[in-house]
């Protein structure tokens, strides 16, 4: 189903005024996340991720960043599930951001403890912030298309079955990909009339009115970001490097036409076995491309990397990606490695 397809959000279904009961016969009782419970939320996540090999780890300064936003409400947003011990086994949390245009989509995240699953535990949190979900969607004030995603690593074929068996549809496919830095870096010549400089604060706000210009626009999937959300998100996480970031200027105008935003996911480097400069953005205004500008970014960008002793270069890409980003990657060297799969269900 296309997005034109999607009805209004006035003619949707109203949404469940109560919430899924969740299980009683799993040894767990519920209650919304808080803040203080982080260090044994993080110990679920790892003990889960671990079981599931999973792509990205997370580290407990990010669960913590979900408590930040004025978009959140983890009190009405999350559940977990708490056994004798005081110990997290389980937990949903749907995540949305309200937007003004594009498509209002919430994505719904979760795990349960390996010792806690085949208890139709899965099942029943993925119905749980489903249906939150379409509470989230109700409250809404732009009457756009919507669909509800969850992602799943493509190898973790358990949350597969799981978002299939809840009537989910694999909608997109994204790659990993990865760079040898020991291998010699490309030459690549920038435009004339473009000049490349690190990322800098003062022109942050430039930054995201390029990348909703750019990247929000054409890109599948992307709303607008605003300000808050680009603070929090974006350059505001613990893992973000401002000085592996770097711009592309238009000389004349002296604008920003082209960013690449990176961070180091340390947390990653010991289960993947190697160490790794990330690319979290790369995106270059319509009216720049097909000059270069991208490969002068992921170049300079490599050159940071490994400066600081990174072994490769890594980011991820929509296979389906209309600006011919995967070809690009594949030009400068990037390889495919494992990747992930999103699930959607079109309301």
């Amino acid at each position: 189903m296309s997005t034109l397809d999607l009805e209004p959000l006035a003619t949707r279904a109203e949404p469940p005024q109560r919430l899924p009961a969740l299980p009683a016969d799993a040894g767990l009782t519920w209650r919304p996340l808080t803040l203080d419970d982080v260090p044994a939320w993080f110990e679920l996540v790892t003990a889960t991720e671990d079981a599931d090999d999973a792509i990205e780890r997370q580290t407990a300064a990010e669960l913590a960043d979900q408590f930040k936003g004025s978009w959140r409400d983890p009190a009405r947003d999350s559940i977990a599930g708490i056994d004798a011990d005081g110990a997290i086994r389980a937990y949903a949390f749907s995540v949305f951001r309200p937007v003004t245009e594009g498509t209002q989509a919430p994505y719904l995240v979760g795990a349960v403890h390996p010792d806690y699953r085949r208890r139709g535990v899965g099942r029943a949190l993925v119905a749980w912030s489903e249906a939150r979900a379409r509470q989230q969607l109700a409250t809404a004030e732009a009457n756009l298309p919507a669909r509800i995603r969850l992602f799943a690593d493509e190898h973790n074929t358990g949350m597969r079955r799981l978002a299939e068996a809840s009537g989910y549809g694999a909608l997109r496919w994204y790659v990993g990909m990865r760079r040898d830095l020991s291998q010699p870096l490309p030459d690549v010549a920038t435009p004339a009339g473009l000049r490349v400089e690190p990322y800098s604060k003062a022109r942050d706000e430039d930054v995201r009115i390029a990348h909703n210009q750019s990247f929000a626009r054409d890109h599948w999937g992307s709303s607008p970001v605003d300000a808050e959300a680009w603070a929090l998100d974006v350059v505001g996480g613990e893992k973000f490097r401002p000085d592996w970031s770097v711009l592309a200027i238009d000389e004349a105008t002296d604008r920003v036409v082209g960013y690449l935003m990176s961070g180091a996911y340390d947390q990653d480097w010991g289960p993947q076995g190697y160490t790794e400069g990330w690319t979290d953005l790369v995106a270059v205004r319509r009216e720049w491309r097909g000059r270069g500008v991208a490969g002068v970014l992921l170049t300079a960008a490599m050159r940071a990397y490994a400066a600081e002793g990174m072994q490769y270069a890594g980011l991820d890409v929509d296979t389906d990606n209309p600006t011919g980003a995967l070809g690009v990657y594949t030009r400068l060297g990037y390889q495919r490695e494992k990747g992930s799969v999103l699930y959607t269900k079109e309301i």
